[in-house]
C-alpha cells in the first residue's frame, strides 16, 4: 500500500473512532442515550463496507472497548453492568465490522443495486450486534439478565428480555444503521471519484 493510501486509510480510521467516542460518550447523557446509541456501531459498519472485514473487525473492536470503558466509568442503566465483560461488549462488535462487508459483496452480485445492497448490509450490521450481544447475555447472564427484567416490568423470562429488546429498538436500529450506511457510503464514493 503506498503511502498516500495508508495515510488516507488511517485518517478514515480516526474520524470513525472519533465518531465512535463521541456517539458512546453522549449515550451516558440519559436525554441522549436512545437517539444516540442507534448511531454507536454506524461507524464501525461503514468502516467494514469501504475498508473492509480486517479494518472493519478493528473498529468493532475499539467501538467495543470503548463501549466497556463507557460501562465502567459512566454507568447510564443497571444493565451496563453486564457489559464490562469483553464478551458481551468486545466480541459482538468485532463482527459488525465483518458481517456487513460480506452481505453488500453478495447483495450486490445478486440484486446489482448498490444503494439497495448498502441498505441491507447496514441493518445486517445493527442485527448482528443485537443478536450476538442477546445470545451471549443469554450465555453469560441469563438469570441476572431475568431478575433485572422482572424489577422493570418487561417479563419473567430471558426469551421476554429478548422479545423487548427486538419490539422496542432492534427494527429502529436496523431501519437507521440501513438508511445511514447508504447514504454516508454513497456520498463517500462520490467524493473519493
Amino acid at each position: 500500500m503506498n503511502k498516500n493510501l495508508k495515510t488516507s486509510k488511517l485518517t478514515f480510521l480516526g474520524v470513525m473512532l472519533a465518531l465512535t467516542i463521541v456517539f458512546v460518550a453522549l449515550t451516558a447523557i440519559p436525554t441522549a442515550s436512545a437517539s444516540m446509541a442507534l448511531l454507536i456501531f454506524l461507524p464501525t459498519i461503514i468502516t467494514s463496507i469501504i475498508h473492509g472485514p480486517k479494518s472493519g473487525a478493528v473498529m468493532g473492536f475499539l467501538a467495543g472497548f470503548v463501549t466497556l470503558l463507557r460501562a465502567l466509568l459512566a454507568p447510564a442503566s443497571p444493565l451496563d453492568y453486564l457489559f464490562l465483560n469483553p464478551l458481551v461488549a468486545i466480541l459482538p462488535r468485532i463482527f459488525i465490522g465483518v458481517v456487513p462487508y460480506y452481505v453488500y459483496v453478495v447483495f450486490k452480485k445478486v440484486i446489482k443495486s448498490k444503494t439497495a445492497s448498502l441498505l441491507i448490509a447496514g441493518a445486517s450490521g445493527a442485527l448482528t450486534n443485537t443478536g450476538l450481544v442477546i445470545f451471549m447475555l443469554y450465555l453469560i447472564y441469563s438469570e441476572d439478565v431475568v431478575k433485572l427484567s422482572t424489577e422493570f416490568g418487561i417479563g419473567t423470562t430471558f426469551a421476554a428480555f429478548a422479545i423487548f429488546l427486538v419490539t422496542t429498538s432492534a427494527l429502529i436500529e436496523c431501519s437507521v444503521a440501513g438508511i445511514g450506511t447508504a447514504a454516508v457510503v454513497n456520498v463517500y464514493d462520490k467524493i473519493k471519484k
